[in-house]
């Protein structure tokens, strides 16, 4: 990605959905859970892993597209870096959802929050206009993509917030046969 790109990745993906965030709802059960200990770091109770295994998933799903863009046309290094770039803001706007539960994506209804839906369509829009919008593709380094080419970004954006999703449901359901 070019620096660009990757400013542009910062404030599309974090400001938008970060404020939405806080405007959502507490969980079900928040006041069922025991307080946290004072001396308690911020990223126990496993929020360190989350954060580390989410961002690893998410740039090796990005550094897959470029890849595989990469081989299917490799005299279009711009198409590669359109393609990964998508891909890593697609990645991160789907991973919002997951964010707003301590479980998983499948724990609550990812359009409860009217405001992060919002802030999701409007950081895409964003997304779809320095790719479409002609006088932004030579700022932004950008190409338009077809639909393979939007079949493959969004495949691998799905994947980090999905597989981690699915395994959390199978812990979940292993962890209360076990009870």
């Amino acid at each position: 990605l070019v620096p660009i790109q990757i400013l542009w990745v910062n404030l599309v993906t974090d400001g938008l959905p970060a404020m939405a965030l806080g405007l959502d709802q507490a969980e079900a059960d928040t006041m069922n859970r025991a307080p946290r200990p004072s001396k308690e770091s911020i990223f126990s109770r496993g929020l360190g892993w989350k954060i580390i295994s989410r961002g690893i998933l998410i740039g090796v799903c990005t550094l897959a597209a470029f890849w595989l863009a990469l081989q299917e046309n490799p005299n279009h290094l711009i198409q590669a870096q359109t393609i990964a770039f998508s891909t890593l803001v697609m990645a991160q706007l789907i991973h919002v959802f997951d964010c707003r539960s301590e479980y998983s994506i499948f724990h609550r209804n990812p359009l409860q929050n009217k405001y992060l839906v919002v802030a999701v369509i409007v950081s895409i829009l964003l997304l779809l206009g320095v790719i479409y919008y002609e006088p932004l593709q030579p700022i932004f380094r950008t190409v338009p993509l077809d639909t393979n080419q939007w079949i493959l970004v969004l495949t691998l954006a799905a994947i980090p917030t999905l597989l981690v999703g699915v395994m959390r449901l199978f812990y979940d359901a292993i962890r209360a046969k076990n009870r």
